[in-house]
C-alpha cells in the first residue's frame, strides 16, 4: 500500500499554483489536473482542509486520485491565503466557500473535507446546495470528551484564549512552539511505526504554523470546537460518505455512527488502528473508499 509520504510526492509532480479573489480575500489554490487522456472531461474533486492545516494536509488526496481534476484552496487565514475580513467563524468559511465555488466556475464538484473541513463543505450543501457529492474525513460529529480528552481540550481552548489576548510578539510564539505543536501532533497520532510519525511531527512543524494571526488561530478554533454536522444533514440529499477512524479522539466513531443511521443516502467506513490523522496514517486505504464511493456515483 503506497504510504502518504509518496502519494505527497505523486501530486507535487502535477501541482499547479493559482490564486483567486474572493469576497475580498486573496485565496491561493493549488489545482492537480487528471492524468487521464481528457482530463477536461473528467469530475472536479474540492479539497477542504482542517483547522490549523493548508491544503499540503490532504494533498495525499490529490496524489491518489490522478482520474479527477482536484482543487486544494488554503483556507482563508492559512497557509498563504489572506484572513477574511471579518470574524472566522462557520458561517463566514460558509460564505466565502461557496464564493470560492462560484469564482471558479465549478459545475457541481465533489467536495471532499477533513474534521473542520466536514462541517464548512456539509454546511454549503446544506445552504447551496452545490455539490455532487460528499466524502466527510474525521467528521465532527461531536459527542462527550471525556478524561484527558477533556482535559486537553479545555487547555488547549484556554491556551489560545490566553495567547489571543497577549501582545503580538508574545502570542505568536505561544502559538507556534514546538512543545505545543509536537504535543498536537504525539497526542493525535495513533501509529506505532516510528518512521511515519518522526514524518507527521516534520509535517505539522512545517505546516501547522502556516496561519496570519492569533485572531484566527481563536476564532477559528472557537467555531471547530462550538458546531458538529447534524444540523445541516437534514438538507443534504445528496450521497455522501463519512470516513471514521477507530481510535479517534475527537470525534469518537459512535457518534459519526448515530449520524450516518440518520441519514438515507450515507454510508460509512471505519479505518482500524487510526486516529484524527486518517490522511497520513491511511491515506491509501482512504482514497481507495473515496474511489469506490464515486465510482457508484458517477455511474448513475
Amino acid at each position: 500500500m503506497v504510504a502518504a509520504v509518496d502519494l505527497q510526492a505523486q501530486a507535487a509532480t502535477r501541482a499547479i499554483q493559482m490564486s483567486a479573489v474572493v469576497d475580498g480575500t486573496e485565496c491561493n489554490y493549488w489545482f492537480y489536473p487528471s492524468t487521464s487522456e481528457k482530463p477536461e472531461l473528467d469530475p472536479t474533486i474540492v479539497l477542504i482542509h482542517g483547522y490549523r492545516g493548508d491544503h499540503h494536509g490532504l494533498e495525499s488526496f490529490a496524489g491518489g486520485l490522478v482520474n479527477f481534476n482536484i482543487i486544494a484552496p488554503d483556507l482563508p487565514g492559512f497557509g498563504s491565503s489572506t484572513p477574511l475580513e471579518r470574524e472566522h467563524n462557520l458561517d463566514n468559511y460558509v460564505i466565502w466557500l461557496a464564493a470560492f465555488v462560484r469564482e471558479l466556475q465549478l459545475d457541481q464538484p465533489i467536495a471532499i473535507g477533513h474534521s473542520f473541513g466536514t462541517l464548512i463543505i456539509a454546511a454549503v450543501q446544506a445552504k447551496y446546495q452545490m455539490f455532487k457529492a460528499l466524502v466527510c474525513i474525521n467528521p465532527v460529529a461531536g459527542g462527550i470528551t471525556k478524561g484527558i480528552s477533556r482535559i486537553l481540550l479545555n487547555f488547549v481552548k484556554f491556551y489560545y484564549y490566553l495567547a489571543n489576548k497577549m501582545p503580538t510578539r508574545i502570542g505568536l510564539k505561544m502559538l507556534t512552539t514546538h512543545l505545543l505543536v509536537d504535543s498536537m501532533s504525539a497526542y493525535t497520532t495513533k501509529s506505532e511505526d516510528k518512521q511515519l510519525r518522526e514524518w507527521i511531527k516534520v509535517q505539522h512543524q512545517q505546516h501547522f504554523n502556516s496561519f496570519a494571526n492569533s485572531d484566527v488561530i481563536w476564532e477559528s478554533y472557537v467555531a471547530s470546537v462550538s458546531n458538529v454536522i447534524q444540523p445541516y444533514i437534514k438538507e443534504i440529499r445528496v450521497p455522501v460518505l463519512m470516513i471514521a477512524a477507530e481510535l479517534d479522539e475527537v470525534t469518537p466513531v459512535s457518534e459519526v455512527v448515530k449520524v450516518v443511521e440518520t441519514m438515507k443516502n450515507a454510508q460509512m467506513h471505519v479505518i482500524p488502528n487510526c486516529g484524527h490523522l486518517v490522511h497520513y496514517e491511511a491515506a491509501q486505504q482512504t482514497v481507495d473508499y473515496i474511489e469506490e464511493f464515486l465510482g457508484k456515483v458517477l455511474s448513475k
